[in-house]
């Protein structure tokens, strides 16, 4: 079968070496290996009929997608216990139609409950915010467990009990 060359970076390049040593395998056989595990991990995701782009995936898709890219970033900056509080209202294309009495609202974003390291301070949360939003391609909004926490238990509790694991 013929291959093709694929560019990496020096760090990624050392641990497909180092991986492939360890297993007594080559370098192409680690590679389609994890590739094949990350396509089985996804399931229908990466089977999508037709050419569809990251950005036309629904929000939750992105996410499934993401999810280990983010909690590794997240981690890197302390952040742990990643939770799903709301996937956001993915209808809301910005439009309102001017016949309609009720009051537009916007729609609401992908919404995370996280546990920050303390030492960051308060503005942790709109790191990671940012963070994630430049991942996911989508509006985010991070609410600090830590924050939550130290100023507002019930608030806490609530929200762990409404949220989902990532």
């Amino acid at each position: 079968m013929p291959t093709r060359s694929i560019r990496v970076d020096d760090e990624t390049h050392r641990a497909i070496t180092e991986l492939a040593y360890l297993l007594d395998a080559t370098r192409t056989y680690v590679i389609a290996d994890a590739i094949a595990e990350y396509a089985e991990r996804r399931g229908s995701i990466v089977r999508i009929a037709g050419k569809v782009t990251f950005d036309e995936l629904p929000v939750a898709d992105r996410l499934a997608l993401r999810r280990d890219e983010l909690i590794r970033v997240f981690a890197k900056r302390e952040a742990t216990d990643i939770r799903v509080l709301h996937l956001g209202d993915e209808s809301g294309d910005g439009e309102h139609d001017p016949d309609d009495d009720a009051p537009w609202t916007p729609p609401r974003p992908l919404e995370l409950l996280v546990t920050t390291a303390l030492h960051r301070g308060s503005g942790e949360a709109y790191q990671l915010e940012s963070i994630a939003s430049k991942l996911l391609r989508t509006r985010v909004h991070v609410e600090s467990a830590t924050r939550l926490e130290l100023f507002d238990k019930p608030a806490l509790e609530r929200a762990r009990a409404g949220s989902t694991p990532l």
